[in-house]
């Protein structure tokens, strides 16, 4: 892991998996209201862990307003093996929530975990280890949010994971 030398922005360059696991646990261990999710697949050496999946868990009962926002570009694998977050949205479908893309991201490689408004996990390659983590990310967040609730607006929800309520 390598560090940016800018002050102003204090970006960590990572290129393994227990790098990308290490600051998505920190990141959403100081997030306080809202976390954001884009994944092509919701990778499972990621996202379908016992600490990772805990850590969100925590965050969604932490506070009321808490609220976990994913987009999945491909739902297949998750629909096959099952998945651990998305059981945790069929658990607690008022605070995480969990949409299918229907419109592709301007960058179609990308997959990001954000929190509030300058905490990011960055990936340009979403099929790689390697990224960014920023935790003063201000104007990357507020750029990635933007496009986010655009795409979150034409995102649909996931039928294979709907639960019926008798």
């Amino acid at each position: 892991m390598n560090q940016s030398t800018d002050a102003a922005h204090p970006s960590l360059l990572f290129d393994s998996l227990e790098d990308n696991i290490l600051h998505t646990l920190a990141l959403i261990s100081r997030a306080r209201r809202t976390l954001y999710i884009l994944s092509h697949q919701l990778d499972p050496l990621v996202y379908n862990r016992d600490d990772v999946v805990n850590a969100v868990s925590r965050f969604a009962r932490r506070a009321r307003d808490s609220q976990v926002r994913i987009l999945i570009r491909d739902t297949s694998d998750l629909l096959e093996r099952g998945h651990q977050l998305a059981r945790l949205h069929q658990r607690l479908p008022s605070k995480v929530h969990l949409r299918k893309l229907t419109i592709e991201p301007n960058n179609q490689q990308m997959g990001f975990i954000a929190a509030d408004r300058e905490l990011l996990v960055y990936k340009s390659d979403d099929t790689q280890a390697a990224g960014v983590a920023n935790f003063r990310a201000a104007q990357e967040v507020k750029t990635l949010a933007d496009e986010y609730q655009r795409l979150w607006q034409h995102a649909v929800p996931e039928p294979g994971l709907q639960i019926l309520h008798l």
